[in-house]
């Protein structure tokens, strides 16, 4: 149980620092000598990127809009923050995602699936994911996923 929390912990504390720089990163500073489009541009082509450090055999569908990309590499360990949307209905991909984190030897799973709610958590020997997510409620036709990776 305290290994799930610490999971659900990690992925608040990632979010939470991808939105703080983010957050630095869109700021405006007057004393700046580089051009605000130029930053803007690079900020967003960053973000609707494939993460560099991303299996590359993790399955993204093929509408798969991506609205945060991030990696980065703490102590000689990567990791990966992704959200994405996508108007696949929700039980197809909590199916193909079920399915995935078990051909990748995810142990101790915590799983939450219904109509509107998708949470797929666990850890392999090397590595920890978790998937979380579900419909928008502005937008019933589509589904926004979360998923935190890294190596353990």
């Amino acid at each position: 149980m305290i290994h799930k929390r610490w999971n659900i912990g990690k992925l608040i504390l990632l979010t939470t620092a991808l939105a703080w720089v983010l957050g630095a990163c869109s700021a405006k500073d007057s004393t700046a000598s580089e051009e605000p489009e130029n930053q803007a541009a690079a900020v967003q082509v960053e973000e609707t990127e494939r993460p560099e450090y991303l299996p590359k055999d993790f399955p993204l569908p093929d509408d798969a809009e991506v609205t945060t990309s991030h990696s980065e590499q703490n102590d000689g360990k990567k990791s990966v923050l992704l959200i994405f949307r996508s108007q696949e209905k929700l039980d197809k991909l909590a199916e193909t995602y079920k399915q995935y984190f078990q051909d990748q030897g995810v142990k101790d799973t915590a799983e939450t699936i219904d109509e509107k709610n998708l949470i797929l958590q666990g850890d392999t020997v090397t590595e920890s994911w978790s998937l979380i997510g579900g419909t928008l409620s502005s937008q019933e036709d589509t589904v926004e996923l979360t998923l935190t990776w890294s190596e353990l």
